[in-house]
């Protein structure tokens, strides 16, 4: 399962450019965010996005990470690296935060790359197989945090069956929306009124509201 968890702006946004951070959601927002980590047993974020923030999202609510401990499991999910580079910087907020750190990558890293994670995993062709070898792994629910083109990469696949999708009142226009598809790339059952079955829709705070979708898979 794997729910892709955003705040996008009113006209589907979710930054002024392409090397700035922004973080659009309020708490209410950070509170639907934090429950999605808790729910999951790992992230999913690409390396674009974590150059750019140096950090990744943690569950600070005790109450959650109580309720993950009662469950078994670690306190934060682990917070796998999607990329196809094998630099990163050791300086960055990422590799000082109590997490377990892993980098899915097609090819194998430089020992000095390895020593910023606790384990690395190779790449395969489609997303069909490394969902398969996440799902062996213990992985079954999967936080997908971001960004466009690792979104754009499940999508293509049809591999996303959530969305969590948090609008803040803010109209930013450009060219960075969530997605990086070009108009007739995807898969035509993706683009059918019933392709996506609405969960939930609820405002949450803020003047933001909260969408929830399934994905119909008929």
């Amino acid at each position: 399962m794997v729910r892709l968890v955003i705040a996008v702006s009113l006209d589907g946004r979710i930054a002024f450019s392409s090397d700035v951070k922004a973080n659009l959601g309020g708490s209410a927002d950070r509170k639907v965010l934090e429950e999605s980590l808790a729910w999951a047993d790992a992230t999913l974020m690409g390396r674009r996005t974590l150059s750019i923030h140096q950090n990744t999202c943690l569950i600070h609510s005790k109450k959650l990470i109580n309720q993950r401990r009662k469950d078994g499991k670690q306190d934060q999910p682990i917070s796998i690296i999607v990329s196809r580079k094998s630099s990163f910087k050791s300086n960055w907020e990422f590799f000082k935060q109590p997490i377990q750190k892993w980098l899915l990558s097609p090819k194998e890293s430089s020992t000095k790359t390895l020593d910023y994670f606790n384990h690395q995993l190779r790449m395969r062709e489609t997303w069909e197989e490394n969902l398969n070898i996440l799902n062996k792994k213990g992985f079954s629910k999967i936080a997908l945090l971001g960004g466009a083109k690792l979104v754009t990469s499940l999508l293509l696949e049809d591999k996303i069956d959530e969305l969590y999708l948090t609008f803040v009142p803010r109209i930013l226009t450009g060219e960075y929306t969530w997605t990086a598809l070009k108009v007739g790339h995807l898969p035509i059952e993706l683009t059918k009124s019933n392709a996506w079955k609405l969960e939930a829709m609820q405002s949450i705070g803020g003047n933001e509201v909260l969408l929830k979708y399934l994905r119909n898979r008929f």
